[in-house]
């Protein structure tokens, strides 16, 4: 199966990390390459949303401490990346909220990849931009109609 045909995914990672692990890395590694292997997807990111201060679980380390220790953690990563839109939020929100954010941020920058979103970030960009140069026009126009899902 070509590359044009597989459905393109985004692992997200949602929670309170409190504080993120190289396990929890490792599992979104261990996803990224079961998905792929499946045959039928091609994982082009991963993204991690921490809770906020609202959540007010106990013994929760502040939000911003558990945003600069996941970014220190994902920094080399090149398809894993930190949103802090959700740990940014006066009151806790659903995880369902979330994803919905984010599915729709994804389906908006899906055919714009030179836009720089602050929730989508660079590596994003990057990787598409690499993924393009690799597919035909044909193919390019109906991913950008299909548009990437979200796990």
């Amino acid at each position: 199966m070509e590359n044009s045909e597989k459905t393109e995914v985004v692992l997200f990672a949602c929670g309170s990390f409190n504080s993120i692990t190289n396990m929890h890395l490792r599992l979104l590694e261990l996803d990224k390459d079961y998905m792929n292997g499946i045959g039928r997807y091609t994982v082009v990111k991963g993204i991690i949303s921490l809770v906020g201060d609202a959540y007010k679980k106990k013994g929760l380390i502040p939000a911003h401490h558990q945003v600069i220790m996941a970014e220190l953690a994902t920094q080399n990563s090149k398809w894993v990346e930190v949103d802090t839109r959700e740990s940014l939020q006066k009151e806790w929100i659903e995880t369902v909220k979330v994803l919905r954010h984010h599915k729709e941020k994804l389906k908006a920058s899906n055919c714009d990849h030179q836009q720089k979103s602050p929730s989508l970030g660079r590596k994003w960009t990057e990787q598409r931009q690499d993924s393009d140069q690799k597919e035909s026009p044909r193919a390019k126009d109906e991913r950008c109609a299909k548009g990437p899902s979200a796990v």
